[in-house]
């Protein structure tokens, strides 16, 4: 079976193509919006203008308009820049399931961007699976002009699952191209990942912005309220989703205002040891201008003892890795005051003293020190291994007398 029989095969399953078409409900008393009907049939849309000074947790939404990107690079690492903000397109789906594949269907897709003098919410919902292409056709045109994608954990869901449905529509080559795709999941799991207990969209709502859901529909329960819908045509099993997706685009737009508007350059402007250390690894991995040194030793001024010792770590780690192994070898020297049992201490000491700044009885110590640790934690590997630099510095020891 060739490449074309799959996709015609997979085109007939398709729960799209799987209904007649049939008398669709009203659903302007209960979401607002019209019914928009072209060439490939007809959708529900509903669209939603925010004025500039509505605010989403802490920001305003007219912020965006304002925002400078110019340090865009130090969450995407190769991004290009000079972009505008109304460039932008935030995206967020609902679909038939929550685990992809090619039965899933995005039923409901909205999108944020700025528009005039207001922030337009639109949303495109499909009354019955026959709708999808003409709803396609639509969201293809509106996109297209458009250079950054906006999403939440989009990149691996949101816009692989609507590539797929391009795809089996036959509308692949109507597949909008993004000059870049940023994906705030990611970016907040940088940054959060070790202060929150999840990074959930909800959880940055609550942790990081200081807005709250009033009685919200669960991600899990949206699959089968839409299937419910389409069984009985009751337009108001559909207004929780709607208001549901509409919390999360601005909760997108508030948290790229907060990764973006917060000073995250300097490390004197942090006040939570956590960020600094996770703010140190972002710098120091996408070269971004920020000192990655100073974020580390702001944890290690504000952090309880388990901080600085983390930071502590990185911070000769990130020596190492620039080849200052003086400053290494204070940085693991200051580690073993806080944190005296630390086998990579002693280990890494012992590598600096034997290969970097020569020190070969010095050596000797910590590669004994850390031996000793190893057997009595029971760590084989890590015994074999300093078991057998303590023979090699005993021979060099040996070689000098």
């Amino acid at each position: 079976m060739d490449l074309q029989d799959k996709l015609r095969r997979i085109h007939k399953k398709d729960p799209s193509k799987s209904r007649q078409q049939k008398n669709l409900p009203d659903l302007s008393p209960f979401l607002g919006g019209e019914e928009i009907r072209g060439e490939e049939g007809a959708f529900w849309s509903v669209i939603k203008d925010f004025p500039g000074e509505v605010c989403h947790g802490m920001y305003k939404l007219g912020e965006l308009l304002t925002l400078d990107l110019s340090s865009i690079n130090l969450w995407e690492k190769r991004s290009k820049g000079g972009f505008d903000p109304r460039d932008l397109v935030f995206l967020d789906t609902e679909t038939t399931g929550l685990a992809g594949g090619t039965g899933t269907v995005a039923f409901l897709v909205g999108l944020g961007f700025w528009k005039g003098d207001s922030f337009r919410l639109q949303q495109y919902i499909m009354r019955d699976f026959p709708e999808e292409p003409a709803m396609l056709q639509d969201l293809s045109e509106l996109l297209e002009p458009k250079k950054i994608l906006v999403t939440f954990n989009g990149r691996s869901f949101d816009w692989p699952l609507l590539q797929t449905r391009f795809t089996l529509s036959r509308k692949h080559r109507e597949i909008p191209c993004w000059e870049e795709h940023w994906d705030l999941l990611f970016w907040a799991r940088r940054l959060w990942r070790r202060k929150l207990s999840s990074c959930s969209l909800t959880s940055l709502e609550r942790n990081i912005l200081g807005f709250f859901r009033e009685e919200d529909i669960p991600g899990w329960e949206i699959p089968q309220r839409y299937f419910d819908f389409l069984r009985t045509g009751r337009g108001e099993m559909l207004k929780d989703i709607c208001e549901h997706n509409v919390w999360d685009i601005l909760s997108m737009v508030s948290i790229l205002l907060h990764l973006l508007r917060k000073d995250y350059q300097k490390a004197e402007k942090i006040e939570c040891p956590r960020e600094a250390i996770a703010l140190g690894k972002i710098h120091a991995k996408n070269n971004s201008g920020g000192s990655p040194e100073e974020f580390y030793l702001q944890a290690v001024n504000k952090g309880s003892k388990n901080v600085r010792e983390e930071a502590l770590k990185n911070l000769a780690l990130h020596y190492k890795k620039r080849r200052n192994w003086e400053k290494a070898r204070e940085a693991w020297i200051s580690l073993l005051k806080t944190q005296e049992n630390s086998i990579l201490a002693r280990t890494e000491l012992a590598k600096i003293y034997e290969h970097r700044l020569p020190d070969f009885p010095k050596a000797l110590k910590m590669t004994m020190q850390a031996l000793a640790l190893a057997w009595n934690e029971g760590r084989e590997k890590e015994t074999a291994e300093l078991d057998y630099r303590r023979k090699r510095l005993e021979r060099k020891l040996n070689k000098k007398i």
